[in-house]
């Protein structure tokens, strides 16, 4: 009766002792968050994946909406931190996807981490940021995309959207005041540019582990389209796409650019933005039929230099099918990525507008250069009249620069002209071809 009696005693103390310290704290679900990242080491790759999952509950905090408007700053108070691990719980990260070679220097991340929603939420506080819209985030022309929603519009079990991690977005930088001319332009250029979208090769596999087959993917790819189509977008065909990625292949590996097959593709077909489409399935059996989820992730890039604009990760509702999962996959996909293109058109359209700042990427080769001093004159000039200049590789029978300008191929043909007259040595220089954003002259030495 006493040891009966002693052990009840124990139970209640230890309830006791319970409710007056509280139960431990668990994990909050609704602070775990998608994140994907891409960098040129494992390290910048997983950061930029937890800043992703971290700009997500930022848009779950103050709207989507607010979170385009706010994009300078919150790049500056918050997603460029060299401490992403403050305002994430690192212990609750998974590894959802890893793609990429460490050796090609270009590594994909998909995880899902805990965010530390109060440490976010008191950074956007000390800097006065909170759902309203910034009139000069307005004025530059940060503003939603149409059928675009805030936090609380999203669908249900939709990831929201947001560019990618902090180290791979495309920042501000203070160059020269652009011209209202150049404004001009800028705007026109992101009015009109051409789309590619496509697939990776290596995202392809078999339902049975979580991946869908070409053709399911290509269904993708003319959804996309489609509404790229019906929104009066230039967009790049996928058959041509297709028979590039076979007919040049071997021609795509000798070429030794160091690029992506995407990215070589978008430059050949003058794509000014590419969008790459990955998914994961998931699959069940009822007994009236097939049912389907689909994790979507559209990536999308600048052609020419391959900077990647953002990135949006979105899950689809259940989806049935009389048929076969492969049916019930299909309709999960298509209906995910339609949804998700509004989101991506404007991403794109508002970090090309702040990429284009610096100027168009223009690859200039020069065939029997002058010597050094006179090409190093020829530089200096060149970095005078544009927005930047780059040397890539030299040799004795070609040079090759990457320029950056803000204006048409056209434009700065007549440009180096001029400056090739004020060059002494270079007054014969003169145009072999002029392709995309690919330029090529002879200097004749």
């Amino acid at each position: 009766m006493n040891v009966r009696l002693g052990i009840l005693t124990l139970i209640v103390l230890a309830l006791l002792s319970a409710c007056a310290g509280g139960p431990p704290a668990s994990p909050a679900t609704d602070d775990v968050y998608l994140g994907v990242g891409r960098g040129a080491s494992l390290g910048a790759a997983v950061n930029a994946a937890k800043m992703d999952a971290v700009r997500n509950a930022v848009i779950d905090l103050i709207g989507a909406d607010a979170e385009r408007a706010h994009a300078v700053r919150l790049e500056d108070v918050l997603y460029s931190t060299r401490n992403p691990n403050a305002f994430v719980f690192n212990e609750t990260m998974e590894t959802l996807r890893r793609d990429g070679s460490l050796a090609d220097g270009d590594l994909r991340y998909e995880i899902s981490i805990r965010v530390n929603v109060p440490a976010v939420r008191r950074t956007l506080d000390a800097n006065g940021i909170g759902s309203g819209t910034p009139t000069a985030a307005v004025a530059a022309g940060s503003t939603g995309a149409a059928g675009s929603t805030g936090a609380a519009g999203e669908t249900a079990g939709s990831t929201a959207v947001r560019p990618a991690g902090a180290d791979t977005t495309i920042e501000p930088v203070d160059y020269p005041a652009v011209t209202d001319a150049q404004r001009r332009f800028i705007s026109r250029y992101v009015d009109t540019m051409t789309y590619m979208v496509y697939f990776d090769d290596r995202s392809l596999g078999d339902l049975g582990d979580g991946l869908v087959d070409r053709f399911t993917m290509q269904s993708g790819v003319a959804q996309a389209n489609s509404f790229l189509v019906g929104q009066g977008k230039l967009v790049v065909d996928a058959a041509q796409v297709e028979r590039l990625k076979e007919d040049q292949r071997l021609v795509y590996e000798e070429s030794g650019q160091g690029v992506t097959l995407l990215q070589w593709i978008a430059r050949r077909l003058n794509a000014d933005v590419y969008i790459e489409i990955d998914a994961q399935v998931s699959t069940r059996t009822s007994g009236q039929g097939h049912n389907a989820v689909a994790a979507v992730t559209l990536s999308m890039y600048e052609t020419s230099t391959g900077q990647i604009l953002g990135s949006i990760v979105r899950r689809s509702p259940e989806t049935f099918s009389r048929t076969s999962d492969a049916d019930a996959v299909r309709n999960a996909l298509q209906s995910t990525v339609f949804q998700a293109m509004p989101d991506a058109v404007a991403m794109s359209r508002r970090q090309m507008e702040l990429a284009l700042t610096r100027g168009i990427r223009y690859e200039l080769t020069i065939q029997r250069p002058a010597d050094a001093r006179t090409m190093s004159r020829f530089r200096t000039e060149m970095l005078a009249v544009t927005r930047g200049i780059d040397t890539i590789s030299s040799a004795p029978e070609e040079i090759r620069y990457a320029l950056f300008f803000i204006g048409g191929s056209d434009d700065l043909v007549d440009l180096l002209f001029r400056v090739s007259d004020r060059v002494p040595g270079l007054e014969s220089m003169d145009l072999v071809l002029s392709r995309g954003r690919s330029i090529t002259f002879d200097a004749g030495q």
